[in-house]
């Protein structure tokens, strides 16, 4: 059968025919008249190039090319039901308020763009997003101020749960590089702009650094990721943040750094003992779906 001429009105009532074993109890299944369902069976027949039932007695029998159809098609389209079951529960579901912690490179690249999409399907949600540290995060989770946190992983503090994201590389971004991998001591080159120490990946930055013996030639602390990618630029500072950020930003050029201590990975993290479904479950889907369309490797 050409993927092309494939319908379901046509699988389905195929499907009915063979089951129920004559054409009039099944148009009556599928509520069509008979003459209908008998012209869904004369075009799956063309489609098909043989015949898929013959007459038996006062009802019909499949042949054998019907029995293999019926064997390989019978099974997805009951498939393909649940999914839409399943599918218009979790839509009826999603409702009330959605509370998310992102910080604030991945709230920009990932989290609006998810929710967007969410609001235009559910009517009756409401969602708060808010940019916060990794620290911060997890505290709001434990007090009940949000619903989900997107921050880096690390070993889940008592009382949450989280799954792995995707892995990105820490780059060096500047207005104009030479290079598109730099390594780790050329650092020391470059005047930085960089977060301030209370950042999880200034953290990062600076024992990857103190590691190998390098030391920085600092300019700019500030509290915002769009902001070092602004001052980056401009020059004549350059900056060290997340890839999925840089690539984001105008005016920079991005240089890999050849360094395993300048890689972090992101993570979905929620408050234990609650369960990811309704809203929740819901943008956690459409999170990995957006992941997945900006060409990171999803990891769950």
């Amino acid at each position: 059968m050409r993927a092309q001429l494939a319908d379901l009105r046509l699988l389905r009532s195929f499907v009915m025919v063979a089951r129920l074993g004559a054409v009039t109890k099944a148009a009556t299944a599928l509520n069509l008249t008979q003459p209908a369902l008998s012209q869904h069976l004369r075009e799956l027949n063309q489609i098909t190039g043989t015949a898929l039932f013959e007459k038996h007695g006062r009802g019909i029998i499949l042949t054998s090319a019907g029995s293999l159809l019926l064997e390989e098609v019978g099974p997805l389209l009951e498939q393909l039901d649940l999914s839409l079951q399943t599918i218009q529960a979790r839509g009826e579901q999603v409702r009330g308020t959605l509370r998310i912690g992102a910080i604030a490179s991945y709230s920009r690249t990932l989290v609006m763009p998810t929710v967007a999409g969410m609001l235009s399907v559910f009517p009756e949600l409401f969602v708060t997003a808010v940019e916060l540290t990794g620290a911060e995060i997890d505290r709001a989770l434990l007090e009940g101020d949000i619903d989900v946190g997107i921050s880096f992983s690390k070993t889940s503090a008592a009382g949450i749960d989280q799954r792995l994201l995707f892995e990105e590389r820490l780059v060096l971004a500047s207005a104009a590089l030479s290079d598109d991998e730099i390594d780790l001591g050329a650092l020391s080159s470059y005047p930085l702009a960089l977060l301030n120490s209370q950042f999880a990946m200034r953290r990062q930055i600076d024992l990857s650094l103190a590691s190998h013996g390098v030391v920085p030639d600092l300019r700019v602390e500030v509290d915002d990721v769009d902001a070092l990618l602004r001052l980056a630029a401009i020059g004549p500072v350059s900056t060290i943040v997340g890839e999925l950020a840089a690539r984001t930003a105008s005016g920079v050029s991005i240089a890999q750094i050849n360094d395993r201590g300048l890689v972090r990975s992101a993570a979905f993290r929620w408050r234990k003992g609650r369960m990811l479904k309704g809203a929740m479950g819901e943008f956690f889907d459409r999170l990995i779906s957006e992941i997945r369309s900006r060409g990171l490797a999803a990891q769950v």
